[in-house]
């Protein structure tokens, strides 16, 4: 049965979480045990079934437990494509990644927060040439620098050298980099496609430079003491 288009309140509960970074495109399974977050995943499932989520920054700890943990302002909406309540009064979700979005203000609510979001629209304004040449870039870094070897090297490889729309695959990849968060919500917080792709072609060099360093042996590795 075809349920029509989604449908994005202006007001969406807020998850802020930790490491984690929702982008358009992926798919997110979450365990909710928090009490406060019981009751937001029971209101979403039974209102819009869709919430935004917010990488927490650093030094949010000290204000975990409060509705004053400071988050970043670009958050991914993630849609709840399934969910269910377990016996033990948890949730299980799975969110799917629909769009990035802005908190523009965060709102009186109880017991979890609640945000009135700006939905920004990526920028795919790059003509198809420069679009063809960022995405050739891509595979030649994450070829040349042996990325491709790995399991998740070669299926950015594979996105790459589909039809999908170039920002989407960045996305993909972006959510799958092994950096750290904050990398992530910076690859999140621009919307510009052909600004994201440098951005993540910068980091696949780092990546790479990384690696390579990891992998060769310190010239003193063989040094005794006597």
């Amino acid at each position: 049965m075809d349920e029509g288009p989604l449908v994005i309140p202006r007001h969406l509960p807020l998850l802020p979480l930790s490491d984690v970074v929702l982008f358009p495109g992926v798919v997110l399974p979450l365990e909710v045990v928090e009490s406060r977050y019981r009751a937001m995943a029971a209101d979403a499932l039974a209102g819009a079934r869709v919430i935004a989520v917010s990488l927490l920054r650093p030094g949010f700890e000290a204000y975990y437990y409060t509705l004053r943990a400071p988050v970043h302002r670009i958050a991914g909406v993630g849609q709840i494509v399934a969910g269910e309540k377990a016996q033990d009064g948890n949730y299980k979700l799975v969110l799917r990644g629909v769009a990035r979005a802005r908190i523009v203000a965060e709102l009186p609510h109880q017991p979890y927060r609640m945000a009135r979001v700006q939905l920004l629209e990526s920028r795919e304004a790059a003509p198809p040439f420069k679009a063809a040449n960022l995405r050739r870039q891509l595979v030649e870094i994450i070829t040349s620098e042996r990325l491709g070897e790995e399991e998740h090297g070669r299926l950015w490889v594979n996105m790459l050298e589909t039809s999908v729309e170039l920002g989407a695959v960045a996305d993909l990849i972006a959510a799958t980099l092994p950096v750290n968060a904050e990398v992530r919500q910076c690859l999140l917080a621009e919307i510009d496609t052909a600004a994201r792709v440098s951005l993540l072609a910068q980091q696949l060099r780092t990546l790479a430079a990384v690696r390579r360093t990891r992998r060769t042996p310190s010239p003193h590795a063989e040094w005794t003491l006597n």
